[in-house]
């Protein structure tokens, strides 16, 4: 009778192990603490318990580590914000910029043409003053034509490597890259307004090579610096249209000659002495509307001008 019973519980406590064993090794399988056996007594004296493990995972450590993950969530997520919050910033500000710098520098605009009838009444003795257009080496170079009858000016490249490029004295209102028209707006400008236009030669000179001076045709043309002419030539433009060349040498450099085109009825010959915004040269002569002229882009005419080149020469080659 006590054999029976003591084989059933024999039985039972080792069905008990088998599932306790295995719910306890799932267990710690899954966060491994320490383990430790405790020894279950029986009913009989002398006769080990049950293995168990001493002391059972605690579930608040796993509440721990997803805790943890779920801060560093919510940091990444809030560094992620202030990023893209940074990089709106930036493209807001810089496209405020553009625009502010797009509204700042002026756009291309028709000059100002003058009354033909003004140009008659402005006669040879109405000299035009001193207005500077530019500077050549320390020189000041005048406005050519007086001022009332100006359309435009501009300056351009041209086919000769021994040209000497103009400074201009004013501000640009049209051409050249968005840096140097920035340059222009920030440094405030002031004087004559000028252009700056493409044209043959930019691989052999200065963009400012060449300076234009429009007005409006029958204009008289003045010296725009002090010197002396050295050569007074006729020849065809194109091989088709009549022109005037007068050649000037600087008077504080004479290795600095100044070619100037584009001229009818010279009124100088070799030798005369020349001073700066007085001495008229001739006229500003008119070309045929069939001939393109570049300068006509920024006027409400043909585009009709004085050309003026400057280059550098052996002092006996210029005549003296």
């Amino acid at each position: 009778m006590f054999s029976l019973l003591r084989q059933q519980k024999a039985i039972l406590r080792a069905l008990s192990a088998d599932v306790v064993g295995t719910q306890a090794q799932n267990h710690l399988a899954a966060c491994r603490p320490r383990r430790q056996t405790l020894r279950l007594r029986g009913a009989d004296e002398g006769r080990e318990g049950l293995m168990m493990p001493a002391r059972l995972c605690k579930v608040g450590s796993m509440h721990s580590l997803s805790s943890d993950r779920q801060r560093l969530r919510r940091r990444r997520r809030k560094q992620i914000r202030r990023r893209r919050l940074a990089a709106l910033v930036v493209v807001f500000t810089l496209v405020v910029l553009a625009v502010w710098a797009s509204s700042l520098i002026p756009s291309v605009r028709p000059s100002r043409v003058p009354d033909p009838m003004s140009v008659e009444q402005l006669g040879v003795r109405d000299v035009p003053g001193r207005a500077v257009v530019a500077r050549l080496e320390g020189i000041d170079v005048i406005l050519p034509v007086k001022k009332e009858t100006t359309t435009a000016v501009a300056y351009h490249p041209v086919d000769n490597p021994n040209t000497v490029p103009f400074s201009p004295a004013g501000e640009r209102v049209s051409g050249g890259d968005l840096a140097a028209r920035l340059a222009d707006v920030f440094s405030g400008g002031g004087g004559l307004e000028y252009h700056l236009m493409a044209g043959n030669g930019g691989d052999h000179s200065a963009a400012t090579a060449g300076l234009d001076v429009g007005a409006v045709p029958g204009s008289y043309v003045f010296s725009p610096i002090d010197g002396h002419v050295t050569a007074v030539t006729k020849y065809e433009l194109l091989g088709r249209y009549p022109d005037y060349e007068v050649d000037v040498q600087a008077a504080d450099d004479a290795s600095l000659l100044l070619v100037m085109t584009h001229l009818a009825h010279p009124s100088v010959k070799i030798g005369d002495a020349l001073q700066a915004g007085v001495t008229p040269i001739g006229r500003l002569r008119a070309f045929p509307a069939s001939l393109d002229q570049s300068l006509k882009q920024f006027t409400a005419d043909a585009g009709d001008h004085v050309q003026v080149v400057a280059l550098r020469v052996q002092p006996q080659m210029a005549g003296f």
